[in-house]
């Protein structure tokens, strides 16, 4: 089962380049990939989401917002999967704190559930609060969102669960409050102690411009998995994809288990 975590960076507004264009080429290199499940992270454009939606449909994907009838406020997350999808929910962060281009986007979590031959799996694909500034502090910002998530959790019926998307962190899992964070939620990340290779490179044309320059590649994409093994599934690889040439200012990380 191969899963992939995407930020597409389809922004309706104009420094964006070659949204519709590269938001084809991501379905149809997906598609052609055999991509099991599939999250998008910043697909806000409402007509784009549904060329998208209608083009991975028509090759036997279940789109988790076609059937959720979420149009507006998913915050821009968009899940699909190769097998059925049986509840889908989006649980927002909320408003307090967070920048107006924060608040305008509704950042939250799309939660899909779907049934694949060895059981029941939760699908948690989001998207935390952006790094506004080197000047301005907002790793408590993340950090509460992510507790926000995993208090939410705790009211719903325990399954294996897959946790990915945009988590806007540099060496987050380097970092005490998150890894014990995560541990305390039960989620591990499958890194095998080996340095994490960056997911948002200097050499991608999409961020060397003048407005998503930054001075080194980070790392701010992520997939992390909770109890997999009670569905007989079992980590096999994980890693950055670096598709030549890129389709956006993000590189997809890709988990793949057996």
């Amino acid at each position: 089962m191969k899963i992939i975590s995407y930020n597409i960076w389809d922004l309706p507004l104009w420094f964006v380049r070659n949204r519709k264009k590269r938001l084809l080429e991501i379905g149809n290199l997906l598609s052609d990939q055999h991509m099991e499940i599939i999250c998008f992270q910043e697909s806000w454009d409402l007509e784009h989401r549904a060329a998208l939606s209608a083009y991975l449909r028509e090759r036997g994907y279940h789109d988790a917002i076609h059937q959720a009838q979420i149009k507006r406020n998913n915050g821009g997350l968009l899940t699909f999967s190769t097998f059925p999808i049986t509840s889908v929910r989006f649980i927002p962060f909320g408003r307090k704190g967070l920048s107006v281009s924060e608040v305008i986007g509704n950042k939250g979590v799309l939660e899909t559930i779907i049934q694949t031959p060895k059981g029941p799996l939760r699908i948690l694909n989001l998207h935390l609060h952006h790094q506004s500034s080197k000047f301005i502090k907002t790793e408590k910002i993340r950090l509460q969102q992510l507790q926000k998530l995993f208090n939410d959790l705790k009211h719903e019926s325990p399954l294996p669960t897959i946790l990915m998307g945009d988590f806007n962190e540099h060496g987050m899992m380097q970092e005490k409050s998150y890894a014990d964070l995560f541990e305390k939620a039960g989620f591990i990340h499958h890194n095998n102690g080996t340095e994490l290779l960056p997911t948002y490179r200097t050499e991608n044309y999409f961020v060397n411009n003048w407005l998503n320059r930054v001075p080194q590649s980070q790392r701010y994409d992520y997939i992390l998995t909770k109890d997999i093994e009670k569905n007989d599934l079992h980590f096999s690889g994980y890693a950055p994809w670096y598709i030549d040439p890129p389709l956006s200012d993000h590189d997809p990380v890709v988990l793949t288990v057996l």
